[in-house]
């Protein structure tokens, strides 16, 4: 005598159920999409002056001063510390001064006549020498 089966018990579910697997990788997409730009960020972060009840004025000078780089961004060229420098010399002269120190900061001090990405550019030059901070200041009376 044969038993005869009336129907396997998974008869209806033929197909796999891949919402989960949905749900689970579209998360995980969203989460790397907002993590990944704060990870690779590679920036100069901004650190905004705190404004008091009196307004603090410092003139760059133009002679050699051994506790800081200044860099004049002015419409006659590039200077540091007073000398005039091209982008290229820049650099090297940049990374050279900042190997020899130990606090690695830059002061920028733009004129207000040059054109922004020149002043960009002098940022990326310096972060590229090595500055771990950049500080701008502005030319009170120029």
């Amino acid at each position: 005598m044969a038993v005869r089966r009336r129907g396997s018990v998974l008869e209806g579910q033929n197909e796999a159920n891949i919402t989960p697997l949905a749900d689970v990788t579209t998360t995980l997409i969203v989460v790397f999409l907002i993590t990944m730009p704060a990870l690779l960020w590679n920036g100069i972060q901004v650190n905004s002056a705190e404004a008091g009840s009196e307004q603090a004025v410092v003139t760059p000078t133009e002679s050699t001063d051994d506790g800081l780089l200044t860099v004049a961004v002015t419409p006659a060229g590039i200077t540091l510390n007073g000398t005039a420098l091209e982008p290229e010399e820049l650099e090297t002269e940049l990374t050279t001064r900042l190997a020899e120190r130990s606090e690695k900061t830059v002061v920028i001090v733009p004129h207000d006549d040059v054109i922004l990405g020149k002043v960009v550019q002098v940022l990326d030059i310096a972060k590229a020498s090595g500055a771990e901070n950049l500080a701008m200041l502005n030319e009170i009376g120029s």
